[in-house]
């Protein structure tokens, strides 16, 4: 599946013609202050070289009425299979976070030895960690039978954690993480690019330099509510200094975004249909570019799942 950093406009256009178009909601101080905490714990787990993160408030998501269609297609990528296969229950997820598409960590009230005896028959505990519960995938050869499960990666068990691993490797970068063995994805950079977004239902750092223009150093992207199934789709580039940040919004790579905006807005307009999106602002702050706008639901998840 192709994964959406930076799509421009055209591609909600394109949505606008093929689609039919069809109460704000807070959280407390504490709350958000829980959730941004969360969200520095996780990062902090995941290797510096992965090219991105990404950070799902699946609590808020799954107990919001209005977001039941995003939350199902969420579920269906990211937890089914794991619940079908290995019967962890979806309900207790409070927050579930993701490096490169390979590294899953979730937040969860689960049942731990359930879920030992389920993964027990395809994996095999690495003893090399007496203090971390880690289970790797063995080659075929390593299976005492003609018919080995087709199985790869990996698990680590914890108290109201969980870890999988798209592969074994992928479990060796967790652990030099939390060993202190390898920097992680939150810096100062990182930090200071989280700052600037919305805490949102979905929260994204990206670290890679295509498609970003020249001199960006990390780029963010937060999806929010707004008001019943409007979001705010909100998103922060840093570059290396003012200069770099000042050429960028000038050059071709934001003017695109924002004309595609008015070419969408223009288009729909002349077909006498509302536009699923609206509010589109874009401004520099120093080394800091930012642009966002309003979006219906039903487009920001064919942005993020079929784009």
């Amino acid at each position: 599946m192709k994964r959406v950093r930076n799509a421009t406009l055209l591609v909600i256009v394109a949505l606008a013609v093929l689609l039919v178009p069809s109460g704000c909601k807070t959280e407390s101080r504490t709350e958000a202050t829980s959730v941004e905490t969360a969200r520095i714990e996780l990062m902090q787990k995941v290797p510096v070289f992965y090219e991105d993160f990404d950070f799902w408030n699946v609590n808020s998501l799954r107990e919001d009425p209005d977001l039941a269609e995003l939350y199902q297609i969420w579920f269906d990528r990211k937890m089914k299979f794991l619940e079908e296969r290995y019967g962890i229950d979806s309900s207790g997820i409070k927050y579930f976070a993701e490096g490169e598409g390979l590294l899953d960590i979730i937040v969860a009230q689960y049942d731990i030895e359930a879920l030992r005896a389920n993964i027990a028959a395809e994996f095999q505990r690495d003893t090399r960690y007496p203090d971390i519960e880690v289970w790797k995938s063995l080659p075929p050869a390593d299976f005492i039978s003609s018919n080995p499960p087709s199985v790869t990666g990996g698990w680590v068990l914890a108290e109201g954690l969980l870890v999988r691993g798209a592969n074994n490797s992928n479990v060796d970068d967790y652990l030099s993480v939390v060993q202190g063995q390898e920097l992680s994805q939150y810096d100062r950079n990182a930090a200071e690019v989280l700052e600037r977004l919305p805490e949102g239902l979905l929260v994204r750092i990206g670290r890679s330099a295509v498609p970003s223009p020249l001199g960006v150093v990390v780029n963010g992207m937060s999806v929010s509510k707004e008001e019943k199934t409007t979001l705010k789709w909100t998103n922060v580039y840093k570059f290396e200094n003012d200069e770099a940040s000042g050429k960028a919004l000038a050059n071709e790579y934001f003017k695109k975004i924002e004309d595609d905006f008015k070419k969408a807005q223009d288009e729909l307009t002349k077909r006498g249909e509302p536009a699923p999106f609206s509010s589109f602002t874009i401004k520099q702050d120093g080394e800091f570019v930012e642009w966002s706008m309003l979006i219906e639901a039903k487009y920001m998840i064919a942005l993020l799942f079929y784009g």
